[in-house]
């Protein structure tokens, strides 16, 4: 059968199939071999409508003419494994085919596709013309394929169930599933299919279960090339006492993997919008570049986020994640002293007064909350800072980059046991977590003097442009002897502000840092040779905070 969108002649598809069973990444066995050249030649031979469970069964599988598909389920187990193998051949060797050949679920009739190139430079627009998309991405879950025999019948299902819960927590995206209990108009997988629902990515996977254990295949596809951009493979032993939390701890971690700022989807939608011009970018857009300037606080694009986030929240006025990037662009405005073209807004108000719209916008998204805790600390509400960041978590456990950043203020606080649980817990689960959050690590360790690993996770933060970094750097080296070191940290230190000396308490009074850990630090910056005006002042009280208008 030939997708009638884009034709794909016969002896191509030949073609297409002789390259995949060639190649080593087709990891199919021989008679499921024989399966795809089986069913592939009927359909190039215009005899789809012969494709059934008892004529493969009968043909490839030699079962004798008394063969009955609801008591012998062989052909139906063995097309799920070749779906697999034809996943994981265009992930590996055929990523740059240029057919698609596939086996719809509810089908084994193929589906010759042409390959869209993802690499395609189209002519640039003559006017602008940004979109009003602003609820992200959509990502489609379809039914996972169960091999037969399992002792939880139920399990495919369920955890279909639990990775949309898992996805849905993530607001950004639109998660849109199919009910595997019945097969929709059409073919799930289909590009026509995808297109029609306006899907930008496809989950889909495949699980094996028995008494002792579990495998479970998940695969993500970008549906318009057609490409499949992540796969992971789970398995391990199975306590059945214990089978709806593996499913639950699986299911959150491909959430994670996949939905967070800097997961599989944001990379692949940040390499979309790389050196497209302010005025093309749609609302999503830009809170993808505000998520790029948050890996390290680049001051060289803070304006063009900020512009940016101020022209998406005026397009699209609902667009809770919108507000709360931006409620977090006046807070970094107002932490790091970086200028705003009205000197008469005051950042913090402003990112209060963000920070409770998109709430409002959104109330059971954690990003709002992120923004609103941030938006209280810095206008020096500590405790309501940490209540916010605490209701936040609790909406998505899964959102790693608030974690981090509760785990970060107290460890500012010096309460280390509540701290470390949660930095470690979100590096351990994102991998890709920005470096910035590795302060508080590197403080834990400087306090409890071991300079060592301080001096480890303080060249980890990759913030060139925040001086915070450096100052770790600087403190820990000087400690340790290293002094080139620690003097080439003084000097980058400087260089973004020559007169920290003069104001170093005061500063880190006024991020609520405690007055032990900053009397460590001081001890540090002056065996590294920083001097000034507060190199031996006493610790202050907190700051006042601000509060919002009645």
């Amino acid at each position: 059968m030939v997708d009638d969108s884009k034709s794909v002649a016969p002896d191509a598809a030949r073609e297409q199939l002789r390259r995949i069973l060639d190649a080593s990444d087709f990891d199919a066995s021989e008679r499921n071999r024989n399966f795809l050249s089986y069913v592939v030649e009927e359909a190039l031979e215009g005899r789809s409508a012969r494709i059934k469970a008892y004529t493969i069964a009968t043909s490839v599988f030699r079962r004798d003419a008394s063969f009955d598909p609801q008591l012998d389920s062989i052909v139906r187990i063995e097309a799920g494994r070749i779906r697999r193998s034809l996943e994981h051949y265009y992930l590996m060797a055929g990523a740059k085919d240029p057919i698609l050949i596939t086996l719809p679920r509810g089908s084994y009739v193929p589906v010759f596709e042409v390959a869209a190139s993802p690499g395609t430079v189209h002519a640039p627009p003559v006017a602008p013309a940004p979109s009003n998309r602003s609820s992200g991405c959509i990502i489609l879950v379809a039914p996972f394929d169960e091999d037969g025999g399992t002792s939880f019948p139920n399990f495919a299902r369920g955890f279909s169930r639990q990775m949309t819960v898992a996805l849905t927590r993530f607001t950004d995206l639109s998660v849109l599933a199919v009910d595997g209990r019945f097969e929709p108009e059409g073919n799930v997988t289909s590009g026509e299919y995808l297109a029609k629902l306006g899907v930008d990515f496809l989950l889909t996977g495949g699980m094996t279960l028995s008494a002792e254990s579990f495998s479970i295949e998940v695969m993500l596809m970008e549906a318009r090339t057609r490409r499949y951009v992540w796969a992971e493979h789970f398995h391990g032993k199975l306590i059945p006492s214990d089978i709806l939390k593996i499913r639950d701890e699986v299911a959150n971690s491909i959430a994670r993997t996949l939905a967070q700022p800097y997961g599989i989807i944001f990379s692949n939608k940040a390499r979309e919008t790389d050196g497209r011009p302010p005025e093309f970018l749609d609302s999503y857009d830009c809170v993808i570049r505000f998520y790029q300037y948050y890996r390290t606080f680049d001051y060289s694009v803070f304006e063009s986020v900020r512009t940016g986030l101020e022209r998406a929240v005026v397009m699209d006025p609902g667009y809770a994640d919108g507000f709360a990037c931006l409620s977090q662009i006046y807070s970094d405005a107002f932490r790091f002293s970086y200028a705003l073209p009205d000197p008469g807004i005051d950042p913090r108000q402003r990112a209060l007064l963000l920070a409770h719209r998109a709430i409002q916008l959104a109330p059971n998204s954690s990003r709002g909350y992120h923004a609103l805790g941030h938006a209280y600390w810095f206008s020096g509400d500590v405790d309501s800072a940490l209540t916010t960041f605490i209701a936040g978590l609790a909406l998505n456990p899964n959102d790693t980059d608030l974690m981090a950043d509760l785990g970060l203020r107290y460890a500012n606080l010096g309460r280390w046991k509540d701290a470390v649980p949660l930095l470690e817990g979100s590096y351990a689960r994102n991998l890709a977590q920005p470096g910035t959050y590795r302060v508080g690590l590197a403080l834990y360790h400087y306090v409890h003097g071991r300079h060592e690993d301080a001096l480890v996770e303080a060249r980890k933060i990759n913030a060139p442009h925040v001086l915070y970094g450096f100052v770790l750097i600087a403190a820990a080296a000087a400690q340790l002897g290293l002094h080139q070191e620690a003097r080439e940290a003084l000097r980058r230190l400087l260089g973004l502000d020559p007169h920290f000396g003069d104001r170093i308490v005061s500063d880190l009074t006024l991020r609520h840092i405690h007055g032990d850990i900053i009397s460590a630090i001081l001890d540090g910056l002056r065996k590294a040779g920083l001097t000034g005006r507060e190199m031996g002042t006493a610790i202050g009280p907190r700051p006042v905070p601000l509060r919002l208008p009645k």
